[in-house]
């Protein structure tokens, strides 16, 4: 009699997943996109190197890199505006 295959484990990946989409839809608030989107993106490696479903983590991380990029990129442009850039006085 064989035994059922036991069903692999996902939460880590689903976690990713969900992670990242907040990251993306929050990409363009500064400090919140940058942060979501850098713990999405290691969650998401975390998740690949603990074998989780790999579609999964790979589109949580891929959303997250973005929403990172695009936070660092707000968060940059609202600490140039609140400190004022070098020679626009």
């Amino acid at each position: 009699m064989t035994q059922p295959q036991a069903k692999p484990k996902n939460g880590l990946a689903i976690t990713t997943l969900v992670v990242g989409i907040v990251a993306f839809l929050t990409g363009l608030v500064p400090w919140v996109g940058l942060l979501l989107g850098l713990s999405a993106f290691a969650l998401g490696v975390f998740a690949l190197t603990r074998g989780q479903s790999k579609p999964l983590a790979l589109t949580g991380g891929s959303l997250g890199a973005v929403a990172a990029v695009t936070g660092l990129i707000t968060t940059i442009a609202l600490m140039a505006w609140l400190i004022g850039a070098p020679g626009s006085a």
